[in-house]
């Protein structure tokens, strides 16, 4: 920055300059200083709209870093929302799928027991069926063969006559 240099130049002519005897007071050329003024006026407008232009420009970046961040930022939070409720969807959907397989098996058991009790029952059903058919035959046989007995009796006795 020039206007930097032209006050370090400044600083140097003071400073190189002697002061009067029993005072802090020195004796600089009239043009030199009048010169170094000119100059550091002549460039200070620049310089200072071009530090106010670095200021605002860092401004602009900081207040679009900033905005961008925050964007950023809820992005990151959607998704993590987004993350979150499908996590807690697919964790519901296996706890209520595993509640549908439990529910599954226990139906399931409790319709092999209802179908071993049905057979066990209808088992003991045809034996029963089978036990007093062969109950009524044999007392149909018994039947018959006292009728058998009879006659073979009847005729016995015709023959021992």
């Amino acid at each position: 920055m020039k206007v930097l240099e032209l006050l370090e130049d400044f600083q140097s002519k003071v400073d190189a300059t002697a002061n009067f005897p029993m005072s802090k007071k020195i004796l600089l050329e009239r043009d030199e200083v009048e010169s170094l003024l000119s100059n550091i006026q002549t460039f200070l407008p620049d310089e200072m709209k071009h530090a106010k232009w670095i200021k605002e420009e860092r401004e602009k970046i900081l207040e679009e870093a900033s905005l961008e961040s925050e964007d950023i930022l809820q992005r990151a939070k959607k998704e993590e929302r987004e993350i979150i409720a499908e996590a807690k969807r697919q964790f519901e959907q296996m706890v209520t799928e595993s509640e549908v397989l439990k529910e599954a098996e226990e139906r399931a058991q409790e319709l092999l027991a209802q179908a071993r009790a049905e057979a066990r029952d209808v088992r003991m059903n045809s034996y029963q069926y089978s036990e007093d058919m062969m109950l009524d035959l044999k007392e149909g046989l018994e039947g018959k063969l006292e009728i058998v007995l009879k006659d073979l009796h009847s005729l016995q006795d015709f023959l021992q006559k």
